[in-house]
């Protein structure tokens, strides 16, 4: 192929408008939860351990498509809050199960409802057809990347 005949993307493109969205749905529910002193990531987090409570930190960054280093310093925010704890498994004195404490099973129960509404908010910008086939479309580029 002539390097004449390649078109760059402009912002039009799916290539910068995914990463827009996924910018600015972050910087909304950063906004939300704010009050609450979590940023996103923490939330996404402590919501998947309020899921699956008990699971090794290495099926925590499977789930939350991260690396182990990033959900270390989640973990290490997370604890440092007092919001979970990590509890030596039984099985293997080198594993680490990640628990909610009291106090970050009451922070989820407090800031589910704010993830709640957010996510109506996004719901009430298309009409339910148009949201499915965005759904849809989504899931068949995640299909087709992976």
């Amino acid at each position: 192929m002539d390097h004449e005949d390649i078109s760059i993307p402009d912002e039009s493109s799916i290539i910068w408008l995914i990463p827009k969205v996924r910018h600015l749905l972050r910087k909304d529910l950063e906004n939300k939860l704010a009050d609450y002193d979590l940023s996103w990531a923490q939330w996404a987090t402590l919501s998947r351990i309020y899921r699956t409570e008990g699971c090794n930190q290495k099926k925590l960054a499977e789930m939350s498509i991260r690396n182990g280093a990033a959900i270390t310093r989640s973990l290490n925010i997370l604890e440092n809050k007092e919001l979970v704890k990590r509890e030596n498994s039984t099985n293997d004195r080198r594993e680490f199960l990640i628990f909610l404490t009291d106090k970050g099973y009451e922070a989820y129960k407090q800031t589910e409802l704010v993830i709640f509404e957010a996510i109506q908010e996004i719901k009430a910008s298309f009409k339910e057809n148009e949201l499915e086939k965005l759904e849809e479309l989504v899931n068949k580029l995640i299909l087709t990347l992976e």
